[in-house]
């Protein structure tokens, strides 16, 4: 969920929908069968970028629950759309949402909560050397004050010195991802983000890691839904529809949704990936 290479802006789709059909080699997508995204989490400032290069995308969200991420404290009002919209507030750190809670500085307006949990300066050290207890804190402290709880774990938690479970040598960081539960969600948790963006290009491998993700996160919790996660530019390179659908497809029957990271140069792209989503 985080914003390190360029200037990202999230967009997250969590998208019910069946497998879809292939994109033609020259880049063209069919679209999607079957029902359109029913829940959509936006960080608000991609949502406003979006809507303002073309307000009649605002159709695209009828009958849909946009949950809305306020970002580094900043609250822009929450626009207009045909369906519900939800703010939703983003932390990055457990103690800083604690503090929070017990001071009564998080605005009543806030439906939901979203503990995005990196090895980064956001985070504190404590906290990306325990992962598990901290997520399930920040579960329980969300649901004990009616908040719908979103965990959003990196895999680079594997990283972090001194950590309760680490990457071994000769594993990869979503093979270490695994082996250390991180997508194992507590019982109060509602969704767990799955950081899978940087191996969206290698498609079996992408596909593999969300089947392994699921199936130890719905251990923990049955009734939790899990979202995949796209970026338009992964750690510089830019995807094209075709490669994110391609990634999609292969996760449809796997993940209740799909979390997008899009750069701000890469707002026309996430204009296309919510119409393709709307073709009949």
């Amino acid at each position: 969920m985080r914003s390190r290479r360029g200037a990202l802006a999230g967009l997250a789709l969590l998208a019910l929908a069946p497998p879809l059909a292939c994109g033609s080699s020259t880049g063209a997508v069919a679209p999607l069968a079957g029902s359109p995204a029913k829940i959509l989490l936006v960080k608000g400032y991609a949502l406003q970028a979006i809507l303002a290069q073309d307000r009649n995308i605002s159709r695209t969200f009828i009958g849909r629950t946009t949950y809305v991420i306020s970002i580094d404290g900043s609250r822009p009002a929450a626009p207009r759309l045909a369906g519900a919209v939800e703010p939703t507030a983003n932390y990055a750190s457990f103690a800083a949402f604690a503090t929070d809670m017990a001071s009564g500085r998080l605005p009543g307006a806030d439906h939901a909560v979203m503990y995005d949990i990196e090895k980064w300066t956001a985070t504190p050290v404590a906290e990306q050397q325990h992962p598990l207890e901290y997520m399930a804190r920040f579960s329980k402290l969300a649901k004990a004050h009616g908040l719908l709880p979103i965990l959003a774990p990196a895999r680079d938690l594997t990283l972090v010195h001194g950590g309760s479970c680490v990457k071994r040598q000769g594993e990869n960081l979503s093979q270490a991802y695994i082996r250390c539960d991180l997508a194992g969600a507590d019982a109060d948790a509602a969704v767990l983000v799955v950081q899978s963006q940087v191996v969206q290009y290698d498609v079996p491998m992408f596909h593999n890691f969300l089947a392994l993700a699921v199936k130890q996160a719905r251990a923990g919790n049955r009734r939790i839904a899990v979202v995949a996660q796209l970026a338009t530019a992964p750690l510089g390179r830019v995807a094209s529809l075709a490669e994110l659908v391609s990634a999609a497809r292969s996760v449809g029957e796997l993940v209740q949704g799909f979390s997008l990271n899009v750069r701000m140069a890469d707002i026309p792209a996430a204009q296309e990936l919510l119409r393709w989503f709307n073709r009949p």
